[in-house]
């Protein structure tokens, strides 16, 4: 039994020390980049539905309040 644990806790350490070289080359691998036009129009839509869902809220209670 305790060579088998001690068989298991090695090959358990030596896969980390696999993975850790592994993400040494990977950090020396270029990035993928994205155009800038792309992250633009993405800002652009993300504020434009923020401003939106706040415009829906102040228009539905102004809405509500003659009512009550």
């Amino acid at each position: 039994m305790k060579k088998l644990l001690s068989a298991v806790t090695l090959f358990l350490m030596s896969c980390w020390a696999f993975a850790a070289t592994r993400e040494m080359e990977g950090a020396t691998a270029p990035a993928e980049t994205v155009d800038v036009i792309y992250v633009v129009i993405f800002v652009v839509i993300f504020i434009a539905s923020i401003i939106g869902f706040f415009i829906y809220l102040f228009l539905n209670e102004k809405k509500q309040k003659p009512d009550q």
